[in-house]
């Protein structure tokens, strides 16, 4: 079975749209500092996905051409 390279990334994404609803939440009840900080740490964490993803892209292709030259 493949590992999933991808896991990491797909975990922040996860945790960047959890903390955009609780930012959300945090608005519509009044705490409007509050939620700002949260919507500012979903985007920290949506970026560190993006850069996450990038890395992991970049591991797997050299993985990738790695797996190719012992094959050949």
């Amino acid at each position: 079975m493949k590992k999933d390279i991808h896991f990491t990334s797909r975990m922040l994404a996860l945790a960047g749209g959890l903390m955009t609803v609780s930012g959300i939440l945090m608005a519509l009840t009044g705490r409007l500092a509050i939620g700002g900080i949260f919507w500012a740490a979903a985007s920290c964490l949506f970026f560190a996905a993006y850069y996450f993803r990038l890395a992991e892209n970049k591991k797997g292709q050299a993985e990738g051409t790695k797996d190719e030259q012992e094959t050949v």
